[in-house]
């Protein structure tokens, strides 16, 4: 439909631009008519005749001038179509009539006049309405005709010679008229598809595809304007980055298509929140930016404002979407930036936003934060470790320390081997600065082999002594569909014994596949290696996959070992745990063990490996060497500090 109408305006313009010459040319030809025919032909015809051409011919003037002056829509441009045919037919059948009432009875040499002007006006006809096919034709039939019938009523062999004549003309009239209609249709046609392929390539390249919202260049094209405008009027306005939290869940379990449309749900609902004069676009992914120009002139009532208005987009999405059959809900984090502050570019407060929001995120979520300085330096902070840890493992930083595992009598079984980064400017790195980065951004996975391979050496150079090293495992190395071939293959090169290795992973990488787990606990298990869970009691602690999974020991998480002494509900947890371990036939390692008394404690409630400041700090390799498995060290009391 709207190709069709875009070229029907146009053809209806082109006519419309005509009539002024088309005008002109009826007045001088009629007047020039009557002129000749003055003499042969009744003056009380020409007179009527010629003041109704005048009049039409006025008419049409009057018509182009308010088409011009209008510009009518392509929606109304059939009712100056409509207009367009009916004057055309009144020019054509005045035109016809000169040849009916107008002829010259027996003067050829007039007939001859008459039908010379007829027919050039209708061969003037074919340049000025050519574009309307409907028009031209009917123009050219109702003014030729006439002629044709005249001549022919004759009954003599000149005039039906005349006939003849005029309707061949009239017949090469058509057939031209059609043909010059064809050519400049196929004109509009090409211009059309070009200014289509324009405005294409130009709303790609400010829109975003999906939802149909502005992308980030056009976002930053009004951001920049804004923040001059309210520079210049002193007011305030905000911008506010909005992603939907846990996307990509969505996308991972009913896929990609549920996901877009949910976007697209979400585009429309907060696009029918906002006023003319705000801004939201589609950055990419699941991220939205809002823009509001003007929400207050002072601090505190701008702040207040942005805020109530961060909690009506929340509430707002909050919402329940029906996508495909499926009844989501979805919460959304947002993070807020007053303009303008300290900001010189539209990127200053993008990044300012984008830092709030993820302090959102860290608050729990289905919520909004301002920026704050210091969130920017946890980002710059953020972004110094992520460049730093690729460099890494190519420049040899990270080392490997080991914190002893003890039985109740002071041997040592075993290690957990603990990842220590030697930052070239930031000095020790502790894993709980950058793990979670190495998680975010994926290079866990060559870090997390790194770990392994020299947990793995380790274990060859403490062939000689029985003893197991603990390697942690993230949850995204677990579920690396290779992780299974990787473990092998770097026992395989380094010739360690899988007996002494031992897998440690959480409850929430457990919990996350629980059959997939099983699997690949039961492959590596095949392989002769052991399994514990780590940090246990802080997940889920379900008998039901405990049952079912072949792990070897659970750790008490530090965190209920740390107050055994003072809280009974922390005292009553750990001896939950350990009873249940012992009918589970699983041995129990305590973390955080650092004084005698939490030692004593959990002796008395049946645990008899631990692990904890009261006995060693981490250690290096060579450290742990020369403190436990060389006869030149000094035995170590269990009950003194080390």
């Amino acid at each position: 439909m709207g190709t069709i109408f875009d070229i029907k305006t146009e053809q209806v313009r082109l006519v419309y631009s005509a009539i002024p010459f088309s005008t002109l040319t009826i007045f001088i030809n009629s007047t020039l008519l009557c002129i000749v025919l003055w003499s042969v032909t009744d003056n009380k015809l020409l007179f009527p005749w010629l003041a109704v051409t005048y009049l039409l011919s006025a008419l049409r003037l009057g018509l182009y001038r308010k088409f011009k002056l209008t510009s009518p829509a392509p929606a109304n441009i059939l009712l100056w179509e409509k207009r367009l045919l009916i004057t055309t037919v009144l020019s054509g059948l005045l035109w016809g009539m000169a040849s009916l009432v107008l002829f010259p009875g027996d003067d050829i040499a007039h007939q001859v006049f008459l039908a010379f002007v007829v027919a050039g006006m209708s061969a003037g006809a074919v340049t000025t309405l050519s574009a309307h096919t409907t028009a031209c034709l009917a123009f050219i039939s109702l003014a030729l005709l006439p002629v044709v019938l005249r001549f022919f009523s004759l009954g003599d062999s000149l005039g039906y010679t005349m006939a003849f004549m005029s309707a061949l003309f009239l017949v090469m009239l058509m057939i031209t008229s059609i043909r010059l209609n064809q050519t400049i249709l196929g004109a509009l046609e090409m211009r059309y598809r070009r200014q289509v392929a324009e405005a294409t390539i130009q709303r790609q390249a400010l829109y975003d595809t999906l939802t149909d919202l502005p992308n980030r260049r056009m976002f930053f094209d009004r951001l920049k304007q804004e923040l001059a405008r309210s520079q210049r009027h002193r007011h305030l306005g905000v911008v506010m980055f909005l992603d939907i939290d846990h996307f990509k869940k969505i996308n991972d379990s009913l896929g990609h298509l549920v996901g877009d449309e949910l976007l697209i749900a979400i585009a429309d609902r907060l696009k029918g929140r906002l006023r003319d004069e705000d801004v939201i676009a589609r950055l990419g992914g699941d991220e939205y930016v809002i823009l509001v120009p003007d929400i207050g002139d002072a601090l505190e009532g701008a702040t207040r404002r942005a805020q109530l208005f961060a909690e009506e987009l929340l509430t707002l999405i909050r919402g329940h979407f029906d996508i495909r059959g499926h009844h989501l809900h979805v919460t959304a984090s947002i993070g807020i930036t007053l303009f303008p502050l300290q900001q010189k570019k539209p990127e200053d407060l993008l990044q300012q936003a984008d830092t709030a929001m993820y302090q959102a995120k860290k608050e729990g979520r289905n919520s909004a934060c301002f920026f704050l300085p210091n969130m920017q330096e946890a980002a710059n902070q953020r972004l110094s470790i992520e460049k730093g840890l690729h460099q890494a493992l190519a420049r040899d930083e990270f080392e490997l320390y080991y914190q002893p595992q003890l039985d109740s009598h002071g041997t040592l079984i075993g290690a957990e081997a603990l990842l220590r980064w030697h930052h070239p400017e930031r000095g020790a790195v502790l894993p709980g600065e950058f793990i979670k980065i190495a998680e975010e951004t994926g290079i866990i996975l060559e870090i997390g082999e790194w770990v392994l391979r020299a947990a793995c050496r380790a274990i060859s150079a403490l062939s000689l002594y029985h003893m197991t090293i603990s390697v942690n495992v993230s949850p995204k190395q677990f579920k690396d569909p290779n992780f299974v071939e990787r473990v092998n293959r770097a026992l395989n090169d380094t010739g360690a014994d899988p007996h002494r290795l031992r897998i440690e992973i959480t409850e929430s990488t457990v919990i996350d596949n629980i059959e997939q787990t099983i699997v690949r606990l039961q492959q590596l298990k095949r392989l002769g290696i052991s399994f514990s869970i780590d940090d246990f009691g802080t997940g889920y602690s379900s008998l039901a996959y405990l049952k079912r999974l072949p792990v070897d020991v659970i750790k008490i998480d530090q965190s209920f070992v740390r107050d055994i002494e003072t809280d009974s509900n922390d005292a009553a947890i750990v001896e939950t745990i350990i009873v249940m371990a012992k009918h589970l036939g699983l041995g129990v390692v305590a973390e955080g063990v650092e004084t005698d008394a939490m030692r004593n404690f959990l002796l008395s409630k049946g645990c008899h490996q631990f692990q904890g400041y009261l006995f060693s700090r981490p250690l290096p390799l060579h450290a742990l060497q020369s403190r436990y498995l060389t006869g030149q060290a000094q035995p170590v009391k269990p009950n003194v500090p080390v």
